[in-house]
């Protein structure tokens, strides 16, 4: 993030049109980034004070420099660049200064590193699926100003013998060249004990890979694995990370709060959730998102800027038969 009194002098430049004082401040910004070794924010910012910007959504930048899986020629990262701030989250204040204290650490890398200490640089979320691991690691990113890079699943593990370890490599070599939050999604596919019976000899030359690639990565990166599985991963793998935090179902409370921010476009009854508390006890945090869009599409399709009672009871009744078909051991 830009030192304060940069964005200080910034804002006064703007304030008194100044353009040669704020052209002058936001190249120091720039600089600043660069020196952090945040080189994409850098370009992106450049970019910007020049006009050259395009949006990132349509920006296809690393398409063609991504790695790739040679059995299926498809990309093995996805370059995310999130909007997701801790504003978006729901959860409890300890998780949330859990987050704070990794964004804080990350921003102060070279005053930690020349104290002879390093930053958190490898975190595991483990927990029920739904329940925010993919949303924190989003905020995570955009707190600390850089992308994302997501691991692909689907491409990484491949059919070949070794494949999959040398797609592995070819994910922390790519990410050497700048700053990233590295996510690896569904991380026991990968990270599965190598005790497991049911396992053949594939996977265990699979964790070595990881266990060597995450020992011998040095860049300026946050590596973040996320798993609705802890109880598989490999007893190796959960030495090698700074912080494991775990992630939970949501609380009454946090059930209430997190519709009524979903449902802010909205106009309507918001606490008559609280009539519906017993019928959510399973759901998770992507069940109530879920009511809130099934609520919000009846009302767009209907015409409608305001729900009801019945809206509400609607999209309670219909996510709850979704659940009910579940079977989970959370």
């Amino acid at each position: 993030m830009a030192r304060a009194d940069l964005l200080k002098k910034l804002f006064s430049s703007y304030k008194h049109n100044d353009k040669d004082m704020f052209y002058k401040i936001a190249s120091e910004i720039i600089e600043d980034e660069r020196k952090k070794n945040h080189g994409i924010l850098a370009d992106d910012l450049k970019m910007i004070l020049n006009g050259n910007y395009q949006s990132k959504k349509n920006m296809s930048t690393f398409a063609t420099s991504t790695p790739k899986d040679e059995d299926k020629d498809t990309s093995l990262v996805e370059v995310i660049y999130p909007d997701k701030y801790f504003s978006d989250l729901i959860t409890t204040n300890e998780k949330i200064e859990q987050l704070e204290q990794i964004v804080r650490e990350f921003n102060n890398w070279d005053v930690l590193v020349s104290n002879g200490v390093f930053p958190t640089r490898r975190v595991l979320f483990y927990g029920p699926p739904g329940c925010g691991k993919t949303l924190a690691a989003q905020t995570l990113a955009s707190e600390i100003g850089i992308p994302m890079l997501y691991v692909r699943f689907d491409a990484l593990i491949s059919s070949y013998l070794g494949e999959t370890a040398s797609n592995i490599r070819k994910v922390f070599d790519y990410a050497k060249n700048d700053s990233w939050i590295i996510f690896f999604d569904e991380f026991d596919a990968i990270g599965r004990s190598r005790n497991d019976s049911s396992e053949h000899g594939e996977i265990k030359r699979v964790v070595n890979a990881f266990l060597q690639q995450i020992d011998n990565y040095h860049g300026r990166a946050l590596v973040i694995a996320a798993t609705n599985f802890e109880q598989s991963l490999d007893y190796a793998i959960w030495r090698r990370f700074d912080e494991t935090i775990q992630f939970n179902m949501p609380t009454n409370d946090e059930k209430i709060k997190l519709f009524i921010l979903k449902m802010k476009r909205f106009k309507g009854p918001e606490h008559v959730i609280e009539q519906y508390l017993n019928e959510l006890d399973r759901f998770s945090h992507s069940d109530i998102e879920k009511i809130c869009q099934i609520i919000m599409k009846k009302c767009i399709l209907e015409g409608k800027k305001m729900y009801t009672k019945n809206d509400v009871e609607y999209a309670v009744k219909k996510q709850e038969s979704i659940v009910a078909l579940r079977k989970t051991q959370y």
